[in-house]
């Protein structure tokens, strides 16, 4: 009888375990529950859309306090919205933090979202870091762009095998001087692990922020990241968080005189080309033209540079009506401010002039064209998008930002009072190198640049000493929390790019859950009945068996904090089966031997002793298959190998010692005539 008690105490320590690890999970089932509730209700009496408190409500950098307090709503109403918003952001927010850690986390299958691989741009980033780039090299890029386009190539063995093919010496772009191929690709490959290694945690740190709960983000071969979303409801905003680079530089921009001066050598030596006159104008270095010529010289045979009469008979269809054969470029361009405006019909034809080779000779190698961010509504309803000229070189990067916040504009400047803009602060080295800029260039022009694109280009009035700048021209504060989101997290070192994408939505993921609960419950159901029909009494302790060994996988499931799919939900259906097995061997052991002639004790130890070995050989055979295939299989083949041997682990203890033990509860003291088996 001391033994029998002494193994309760021990069932009952299992299941306070049991209970102390799945409590978090129904806690925070509860949480999700009045949270549904709760967003509707704010929803309703907020104004604000569901969509965007289901994804912003939590976020650090977001306060729709101001936003309500700003709406045009009844007092009542809005006092309503307001106690709901803090309450939400209060205890029950601390509350959904503690508690959803510890619960059992569920599959993009279960609960929808999405499913990304990004492929990080090595070359690109081979691009970046080169020095002193010629036509050999952008020949050198292009091919292997093109040998790379294949998911399996490695690149720097196509580099390496390049290169050699081309008779080009790798010390021309990286190294040094007269260092070995075979040495600037091992460089070369560090640098690029370390990119994909830096990329990893930055997209980590941004889908943290994007209020993402339980993210999975990993490393797939030498170039690619695998990251599930779950819970995601919009996939395109997702897509733009986690593709954008988010370099961000301040620029000068070229002074008006030197800028007009360009733009007319420029336009002059266009229109040359386009009468097929001789190029005499170029401003570029002699080597520079010498390179480009003997680069033009190739391209009929194996470049893309675009040539005159290839580029200007593409234009000629759709050009004719606005665009002079005078002035080509400067036809396509408006006045009237001091910036270079273009019409958004002629924004594809100076794309191509600005990017064709020839004419990027004639562009001073200490300048560049950025456009504007977005377009802008011109006096007459046209769209028109800003071109700048700017100093190829950076003033100061994001490098040294310390913090970005989403904000709504003040009213000290009338132009952004109440529209959505980022500030920014930088740390002391960042505000002492603001400040020298600009003072130095008061009365110049500084571009905000991000990812290539100009934000904003204020007037610099006057030094600027405290190390703070705001980003505007956004459209909506969605924009601006994104952006500042990136911009706290830190650049990606080369760009990304989506190479496969799934999504599950959300209503899919909720016929999931009810399928799998079904089918639980079915399952559960029929086995339960069937045991109790066919053993009678012995079929109960069986099912309590099942009951409890069900138990104890998911406080294991919690306790370990595995993810749920629905193919676990398959394993666990099936290890609901084999518990029931394994109690029907002992059961037909126990059979046998009451039909013998032997006594109720003597047949359950019996029973018990000749089906162990064959309920431990069947069990261990399968417990292998699974444990190969949670090592080696990938998605839902590890969910449903995952449960299958947790649950055959806790099938063992089920069917072996709790059923034991409440047959020798009933045994121990009593001399019982008959089972009910």
């Amino acid at each position: 009888m001391k033994s029998v008690r002494n193994r309760f105490i021990f069932l009952l320590f299992i299941l306070a375990m049991a209970v102390y690890y799945l409590y978090p999970t129904y806690k925070y089932d509860q949480l999700t529950t009045e949270e549904s509730e709760k967003l509707v209700q704010l929803a309703d009496h907020s104004g604000i859309s569901l969509e965007v408190l289901a994804t912003e409500i939590y976020r650090d950098d977001v306060d729709f306090r101001p936003e309500i307090e700003a709406a045009d709503l009844p007092p009542e109403q809005k006092n309503e919205a307001i106690r709901l918003l803090e309450y939400m952001r209060g205890e029950f927010l601390q509350d959904i933090k503690h508690y959803r850690p510890k619960a059992i986390k569920l599959g993009l299958d279960l609960q929808g979202g999405m499913y990304q691989v990004l492929e990080v741009d090595l070359i690109k980033m081979l691009d970046n870091e080169a020095k002193g780039k010629d036509p050999d090299f952008e020949r050198l890029l292009r091919a292997l762009r093109e040998a790379t386009t294949e998911r399996n190539v490695e690149v720097f063995d196509a580099l390496r095998e390049i290169a050699a093919r081309e008779h080009i010496s790798l010390n021309r772009y990286w190294g040094e001087p007269g260092q070995a191929d075979n040495t600037i690709i091992a460089e070369l490959e560090e640098s690029a692990e370390d990119a994909v290694d830096r990329s990893l945690q930055i997209l980590r740190n941004r889908v943290d922020q994007f209020g993402v709960s339980e993210p999975s983000i990993s490393k797939l071969g030498s170039r690619r990241i695998a990251l599930e979303l779950p819970g995601v409801k919009d996939p395109v905003r997702a897509r733009e968080l986690v593709g954008r680079t988010a370099m961000l530089e301040f620029k000068l921009l070229v002074e008006a005189e030197r800028a007009q001066d360009i733009l007319t050598k420029l336009d002059a030596a266009i229109a040359a080309r386009m009468k097929g006159m001789k190029d005499t104008t170029a401003v570029a270095d002699s080597t520079v033209a010498k390179a480009a010529e003997t680069d033009t010289m190739k391209s009929a045979a194996d470049s893309g540079v675009t040539k005159a009469e290839d580029l200007f008979k593409e234009m000629a269809a759709d050009t004719a009506d606005t665009m002079s054969a005078e002035n080509p470029l400067l036809s396509l361009f408006i006045g009237g401010t001091q910036n270079i405006l273009i019409p958004a019909q002629n924004r594809s034809r100076v794309i191509r002039m600005l990017s064709s080779y020839e004419n990027r000779q004639h562009i001073p190698q200490d300048v560049e064209f950025l456009w504007s961010s977005k377009s802008e509504t011109g006096a007459d309803g046209r769209e028109l998008w800003v071109l700048y000229l700017v100093k190829k070189q950076a003033e100061l990067s994001g490098t040294t930002l310390e913090d970005a916040r989403a904000t709504v504009g003040s009213g000290f400047d009338p132009e952004q009072s109440g529209r959505p803009v980022v500030n920014i602060e930088f740390n002391r080295d960042g505000a002492r190198t603001f400040a020298r800029v600009t003072g130095a260039n008061v009365n110049r022009r500084l571009g905000i640049v991000l990812d290539s694109k100009v934000y904003m280009a204020p007037n610099i009035k006057d030094k600027i000493p405290g190390g703070a700048a705001v980003i505007t021209g956004l459209d909506d504060m969605p924009e601006a929390r994104d952006i500042a989101i990136v911009l706290r997290a830190g650049a990606l070192p080369a760009p990304v790019h989506v190479v496969e994408e799934r999504t599950v939505g959300p209503s899919l993921g909720r016929d999931s859950v009810a399928a799998g609960k079904t089918s639980l419950l079915l399952a559960f159901f029929a086995v339960t009945i069937f045991m109790l029909l066919y053993y009678r009494g012995s079929g109960g302790i069986a099912d309590i068996a099942m009951i409890t060994n069900i138990f104890l996988l998911m406080a294991v499931l919690a306790m370990f904090q595995f993810t749920l799919t629905m193919p676990g939900i398959a394993g666990i259906i099936l290890t609901m089966g084999m518990a029931v097995d394994a109690n029907v061997l002992i059961f037909e052991r126990i059979r046998e031997e009451l039909a013998l002639g032997k006594t109720v004790r003597a047949s359950i130890e019996t029973g018990f002793a000749r089906a162990m070995v064959t309920i431990f050989d069947a069990n261990l055979t399968t417990a292998i298959t699974g444990v190969v295939l949670l090592i080696y299989g990938t998605g839902p083949i590890k969910g449903f190998a995952l449960t299958l041997t947790v649950g055959i682990c806790v099938n063992l203890f089920a069917s072996l010692f709790i059923s034991r033990l409440i047959y020798d509860s009933f045994t121990e003291r009593r001399q019982l005539k008959s089972l009910s088996i």
